[in-house]
């Protein structure tokens, strides 16, 4: 396993605004062929400095860095990579898979996270053409799978021996069950947050966490007041009493729209028992969640967010994202889907 080099929170001190040139010389590239820092942003990506390739396919351009921040490079719209911008200057070249940059502590924790990322999609791009070509396609999808633990659990350690540096905001991308690495990643974003606290993308980051945090297993819901489809306010603390699932789904969901199938035959079976839905749609106009209810025979209680208010209280990242509530509202499990839901609920009231 390739391993990260652990941040120093004792190295030099950064120095801003800082003004740093990027350079570099990349093969295959016509000369003139344009090359383009954007800056990473709530909002999207912001073009915020370009220049061009020489005949050689070098290039240099100069940036003045007023903090420390996420930002790509792109090369003639063929290439394009993640880099970090510091007080420092950088080197870029071409790398297997994309680019390479050098010249500053983030960055070669950052390439050395890639190295190790690249090694994993190599080895899924020849498990997925070795799936095409396999008789037993069970024992390749049993490797497929083993091949994910191993890169979230790899994945898991870097962010432990980032010790909170800046690129935990890239690595966070690649960790796919967040539920379930839960408190490590939250010990991540929390060191994050003391080593950036006034950066206003690691606020933002370390805000969703702790949001997430408040909907793991075992934690009381927050309590909820939103209008049914007749306009009446329904509050989820009303259902005390009730297993409840609260149901975070949008017309436009196509897997919300496929999963509630699932969740009908579920509350059809057990709903005289003593479940309940809390439905809680996230579409902006409320014809579409009609429809949806009407041609979806959901039957089930139905409530409109269409300003993202509880969405936002629970941090919903994706939909759908579903919580199972006791009777006591307590948490007690989280995004069941397929015939699991029916499982769980045949456990507590069969």
């Amino acid at each position: 396993m390739i391993s990260c080099e652990k941040s120093n929170t004792n190295t030099q001190a950064s120095h801003y605004p800082a003004d740093i040139t990027i350079s570099g010389k990349i093969d295959n590239v016509n000369e003139g062929a344009q090359v383009t820092l954007f800056e990473i942003q709530k909002a999207g990506k912001k073009d915020v400095q370009t220049t061009k390739t020489k005949a050689d396919g070098s290039f240099s351009m100069k940036y003045k860095v007023d903090k420390i921040g996420l930002y790509t490079i792109n090369v003639g719209n063929v290439t394009e990579d993640v880099l970090v911008l510091e007080d420092k200057d950088l080197t870029v070249t071409n790398s297997k898979f994309g680019l390479d940059v050098h010249g500053s502590n983030e960055n070669e924790l950052l390439h050395n996270l890639k190295v190790q990322y690249d090694g994993f999609s190599e080895k899924e791009s020849a498990l997925n053409q070795e799936y095409v070509n396999a008789e037993d396609k069970e024992a390749v999808v049993k490797k497929i799978k083993e091949l994910g633990d191993e890169r979230s659990k790899t994945m898991l350690q870097s962010l432990k021996d980032l010790d909170g540096a800046y690129i935990t905001l890239f690595v966070l991308n690649f960790i796919n069950d967040r539920d379930q690495y839960l408190k490590e990643i939250t010990a991540a974003v929390n060191r994050m947050a003391e080593r950036f606290p006034e950066d206003e993308n690691v606020k933002e980051v370390h805000a969703a966490y702790m949001k997430l945090n408040n909907t793991s297993v075992g934690n009381v819901a927050q309590d909820i007041v939103l209008n049914d489809v007749n306009g009446k306010e329904i509050a989820l603390s009303s259902l005390k009493g009730k297993y409840v699932m609260i149901d975070f789904w949008a017309s436009w969901c196509t897997p919300c729209r496929m999963e509630n199938p699932n969740v009908l035959k579920a509350y059809n079976k057990y709903k005289s028992k003593g479940f309940e839905v809390y439905g809680i749609s996230l579409d902006q106009k409320v014809e579409n969640w009609k429809k949806a209810i009407k041609k979806d025979g959901i039957t089930w209680l139905q409530v409109h967010d269409a300003q993202n208010t509880a969405a936002d209280a629970y941090g919903v990242q994706s939909i759908p994202f579903t919580l199972l509530l006791d009777k006591e509202g307590k948490i007690i499990a989280k995004n069941l889907r397929g015939n699991a839901l029916e499982m769980k609920l045949a456990e507590l009231l069969d």
